[in-house]
């Protein structure tokens, strides 16, 4: 599957909420009836309207029925649609209790969705210029849909290229702490028929991902191993890497002893008008990668051959150096290391709609609707967009000066930073849907930041630190839900809205690796024991270790709590002291749980998990950043642990 570089942009958004200032009388059939008068019976508690970034719009109430005349109506019963405001619902279901029946209502789109099922499996062929991102795949089930649903996804194919030593690293740190793909130990590559020294072998690492961090195609990463071998012997005969002479290229404006500038130079042209690798191999797809080498390095002895005769010998070692890149060694367990392949899917009976929720769960994305429109973003790319609304308070007013905002309330404790605000404002004026931004100032530690957006991956652009520091207290939040009601006078009806900072997006889950003729002479897999259920949970701890602790947002029960929801035992989270009932009580076979809740101090309550022997926290308040040493388990009265595991 190709990936596909396009993006449908989003219809302007509407200046109001769509709904929130309607009726549920105000609901209609495709046939033009009233709900409410179609269903009839009478409309008891309070009817409601919800638009949320977890999915899309929703409208729930409630009838009394004494009679049970409810019971009798077919259409309790069928496949039905209706709109309000112009947005479109399906009818989700009923529940009856008694003579209280409980109707739920859902954005048509992801109806649409619902109905779609599994399995459908599509082969992530990391970095291949034709891989497929885990957008890609959501937005193609997204597309299978009729009618046809617009979406939105700016990151459909973003890849972060490489140009500095420091980003190289960065990357490498990366791989390595997600067990993804890179050369190891390199102990049986070469270059030109000698063992490659450790120093070669990191070098090689080092210019393959740099090249596969500009989508360099199979052909052109094996042209620049045959250059660099050729050239300079990795650096071995040269510091001169891929031996850029300023009387040949003039116009080089890189280091030529700076690998990384190297490879983007061979790889985008040492000059304007030189050869470019990935230009080249663009217009001469079948050209062979000695080829590619000789028309980039326009090499003298290499000219009548046209990179045959000196580039070409080399081309099965260059091949050796591309094959250990993209395996790894990370097994220490002796024989052949090999990376699994990686799938993204919907499993067998599956929904689509709910595998679009659980992909975007796994990478902390948001998959959601808003006027029927389709959103698939992380929230630092939500937090990006253009405020919609600031609001503010005057120091001496209890009410904040923004029109229409009648009140704005968090918790905070100490020092900590406020993550959620929950904001009170009239239905008529407020017109900020889902997934905008909003700042807030005027409200102490809830306002603490200087109101810029988060800066994009390998930015340098940015607020300088005496800028922030003079700034006004601003701080920069993301709309999450809105809910109100469906009944009363809509010019005093009141909506409840939750805000919250956004949360970075975690990485891509870690490439497995499989190794054969082991020292048990068997095949093993390097990720160890246990089913997926369990491998998921230990993936998620072990990706996420470092990750900053962030208090109320992401502190140690959200860390126990998403890494149990990776691997399906918990759906949403919990705080330190739910987990004292989570589950089922002692010490499990392959996951427990560690509580210390109770003692009524944030500062000493504490949860941590285990997950096939390994310990693990957030926050590290053990001192193992991230890695309790063993024994410390003990310190923790409550054990729990998922049934049957």
């Amino acid at each position: 599957m190709a990936a596909k570089k396009r993006v449908m942009k989003p219809d302007r958004t509407p200046d109001r909420v769509q709904g929130q200032a309607s009726d549920l009388d105000d609901v209609t059939l495709r046939n033009g009836e009233g709900l409410v008068v179609e269903i009839g019976g009478g409309i008891t508690g309070t009817p409601t309207l919800r638009r949320t970034t977890g999915g899309g719009s929703t409208i729930a109430f409630e009838v009394r029925d004494d009679s049970m005349d409810l019971l009798d109506l077919p259409l309790l019963s069928e496949d039905w649609q209706a709109e309000l405001d112009g947005l479109d619902f399906s009818y989700l279901g009923a529940k009856k209790a008694g003579v209280i029946f409980s109707l739920a209502l859902e954005e048509s789109a992801i109806a649409a969705l619902r109905k779609l099922k599994g399995p459908k499996k599509v082969q992530a062929r990391r970095g291949q210029p034709d891989e497929v991102t885990r957008a890609e795949f959501v937005i193609s089930l997204v597309e299978e849909a009729r009618p046809k649903i617009p979406f939105f996804c700016p990151q459909l194919h973003e890849k972060q290229p490489i140009r500095t030593r420091a980003e190289g690293d960065a990357a490498k740190a990366d791989a390595k702490a997600n067990r993804d793909h890179g050369i190891g130990d390199g102990s049986d590559l070469e270059v030109k028929g000698e063992e490659a020294t450790q120093d070669q072998v990191d070098a090689g690492d080092r210019a393959l991902r740099t090249a596969e961090s500009y989508s360099a195609p199979e052909p052109v990463m094996l042209a620049l191993m045959e250059a660099l071998i050729v050239e300079s012997l990795l650096g071995k005969a040269s510091p001169n890497w891929l031996q850029i002479e300023p009387e040949s290229v003039s116009g080089f404006d890189g280091d030529p002893n700076n690998l990384e500038e190297s490879v983007v130079g061979f790889l985008k042209g040492y000059e304007p008008k030189a050869p470019k690798a990935l230009a080249y191999y663009q217009q001469h797809p079948d050209a062979k990668p000695h080829e590619i080498a000789q028309a980039v390095q326009r090499s003298s002895a290499g000219k009548a051959s046209n990179g045959a005769a000196n580039y070409g010998p080399w081309e099965q070692e260059a091949r050796k150096w591309l094959d250990a890149f993209g395996g790894g060694t990370l097994s220490s367990s002796g024989g052949t290391t090999s990376t699994v392949a990686y799938y993204f899917e919907v499993k067998k009976n599956e929904s689509y709609w709910d595998a679009i929720k659980r992909l975007a769960k796994e990478v902390n994305w948001r998959a959601f609707f808003v006027a029927g429109r389709f959103f698939y973003i992380d929230e630092f790319e939500l937090a990006r967009g253009m405020v919609r609304l600031a609001i503010e308070r005057e120091r001496g007013s209890s009410t904040p000066k923004t029109p229409g905002v009648e009140d704005v309330d968090f918790d905070f404790n100490g020092n900590k930073p406020v993550t959620e605000i929950t904001i009170t404002a009239l239905a008529k004026e407020w017109s900020v849907p889902p997934g905008s931004v909003l700042t807030l100032a005027g409200y102490g530690p809830a306002s603490l930041g200087d109101g810029s957006p988060p800066r994009r991956r390998g930015s340098k652009i940015g607020v300088s630190a005496a800028r922030r520091a003079n700034a006004p207290q601003r701080a920069r939040y993301v709309v999450s839900s809105i809910e109100g009601a469906l009944t009363g006078d809509s010019e005093v009806r009141l909506l409840t809205i939750k805000a919250h900072k956004p949360t970075s997006p975690l990485g891509e889950p870690p490439n497995q690796t499989e190794t054969k003729g082991g020292e048990d002479g068997t095949g093993s897999t390097a990720t160890g024991e246990g089913d997926e259920r369990v491998q998921a949970v230990l993936d998620y701890c072990e990706r996420n270790i470092g990750r900053a602790y962030v208090w109320s947002s992401y502190d140690c029960s959200a860390f126990v709590s998403y890494a149990l929801e990776a691997g399906g035992f918990l759906d949403g989270r919990l705080t330190t002291s739910g987990f004292t009932s989570w589950g089922e009580a002692g010490e499990g076979e392959f996951i427990t749980v560690h509580d210390k809740a109770g003692t009524g101090n944030p500062r000493t309550e504490h949860v941590i998990i285990e997950v096939l022997g390994h310990l693990f926290e957030c926050g590290g308040v053990s001192g193992g950043v991230g890695r309790p040493p063993a024994g410390y388990e003990n310190g923790f009265p409550t054990k729990r642990h998922p049934k049957g595991y």
